[in-house]
């Protein structure tokens, strides 16, 4: 063994701790990185060299090296963010994007809307997922994730439901009966078929085109625990053309009618009802004509439905009234689920599914190669991606408005390059050592 080869397996040593100190120095820059993996070195000794003395063979070392730089796929801190598409993995998996010719895998979350509605990387990659098609139904190919975001379509109303108590302590009056509901010149207004009615309430619907009507409607007791109901619009809105002199502004259209019975529970037990349709088309104006079904609690064949008027003792009162309709309405925020839904909200209330993200899972995630760019690239030894939705397979689940951070310990590494900085000036020391040796050996010629 000579002190050349004591310099040698000393500078070894500078190698591999010059090594670990760029590694470190890697893992530290990016602290901040969204979605890093920090990097682990990993050393051998080299294969040694066999000598032979006194008491037989034996071994010496003849340095170390890296044998391996393993990517640390451990979970990093989940930080909320003001982004709604800011996307954070908790537990095993990648988000996938691609360039346009080959797919990537990353951990970071930090995403984006292109003027064409495609989910995109800063560097332009198209995130990938599931979209939905004309029905608003999910498809099953994965492919670029693009977001309609254009206006919903307004949705006429065509049912409304209400849940009411009515007085049975009502006297018969009969009033409503003798009005005239044709919305014409001759008919009563709104205010005095309401006036009339021994209880009204009004909701809000729209029609196709999405233009709000107010629908009101009327009970009058007609004794014997038995009521008239009747559904009346202002006549003003309906258009004229098919309904000849019903287009007066402020008077009482009837739109349906029928009876609502009770048993001595208060509870009903009977309804009807009578669209006038049937007998006189109507339509709002420049809208598509369509009648408006009303859910009181039971249908025509006396089967349960989600309304529930009944009569009992006291003042008539609402509950509860809605209607299916709704206006046109535009994108106001975005809200990923953890299984990758991303749903849109609009202003006029409505929600829909717009699409959904996708996970990627291998079998050797530390085979992946880096590509910059908190990038990974599949390779043999990692592995095929298998992709699916998030939660399910032994994905984890995605959580919206947040982005995963770093998972570098900071102290860790300050231990660690305090730790490779030591070995660094050791080992530069048994190659000064063994220099100032030989120094010592050329003087003795």
């Amino acid at each position: 063994m000579s002190l050349f080869s004591t310099m040698n397996t000393a500078a070894s040593g500078l190698g591999v701790s010059s090594s670990s100190l760029a590694v470190i120095g890697d893992n530290v820059a990016n602290m901040n990185t969204t979605g890093f993996k920090s990097t682990r070195s990993e050393f051998a000794d080299y294969l040694p060299q066999d000598v032979f003395g006194l008491a037989g063979p034996s071994q010496v070392g003849k340095g170390a090296g890296v044998n391996n730089l393993q990517t640390m796929f451990g979970q990093g801190a989940l930080n909320t963010s003001q982004n709604p598409l800011d996307m954070a993995i908790s537990g095993d998996g990648f988000f996938v994007v691609s360039d346009g010719v080959s797919d990537f895998y990353t951990r970071s979350g930090e995403f984006y809307l292109d003027d064409n509605g495609f989910v995109v990387t800063a560097q332009g990659g198209r995130l990938q997922g599931y979209n939905v098609d004309n029905n608003g139904t999910l498809g099953a190919t994965v492919g670029d994730l693009q977001l309609d975001l254009d206006p919903v379509q307004p949705a006429a109303t065509t049912a409304i439901t209400l849940t009411a108590t009515l007085d049975a302590d009502t006297p018969v009056t009969g009033g409503v009966g003798l009005l005239t509901l044709n919305g014409g010149a001759a008919a009563d207004t709104l205010e005095d078929a309401a006036n009339a009615a021994d209880f009204a309430t009004s909701v809000t619907t729209y029609d196709s085109l999405g233009v709000a009507h107010e629908v009101t409607m009327l009970w009058e007791y007609a004794g014997a625990n038995s009521w008239n109901w009747y559904a009346v619009v202002d006549g003003g809105e309906l258009d004229s053309a098919a309904l000849a002199g019903a287009s007066v502004p402020g008077n009482a259209y009837q739109i349906a009618s029928g009876t609502a019975d009770f048993d001595g529970a208060g509870q009903l037990t009977a309804f009807t009802e009578v669209q006038t349709s049937t007998v006189d088309p109507w339509a709002f104006n420049g809208a598509t004509a369509g009648d408006i079904t009303f859910d009181f609690g039971l249908d025509a064949a006396g089967v349960a439905t989600d309304g529930r008027v009944r009569m009992l003792a006291g003042t008539s009162s609402v509950s509860g009234v809605s209607q299916d309709g709704y206006p046109p309405g535009d994108l106001v925020g975005l809200s990923t689920e953890i299984d990758g839904t991303i749903t849109g909200r609009y202003s006029n209330g409505q929600e829909y599914t717009m699409g959904q993200v996708v996970l990627a899972r291998f079998p050797a995630n530390a085979e992946l190669e880096r590509t910059g760019n908190t990038l990974f690239r599949a390779t043999i030894g990692s592995g095929d991606p298998a992709i699916g939705v998030a939660g399910t397979g032994g994905r984890g689940r995605i959580a919206g408005n947040s982005l995963e951070q770093s998972n570098v310990d900071l102290e860790r590494e300050f231990v660690n390059m305090i730790t490779s900085q030591r070995s660094y000036q050791a080992n530069a020391r048994m190659i000064d050592t063994a220099n100032s040796t030989l120094q010592e050996l050329v003087q003795l010629v």
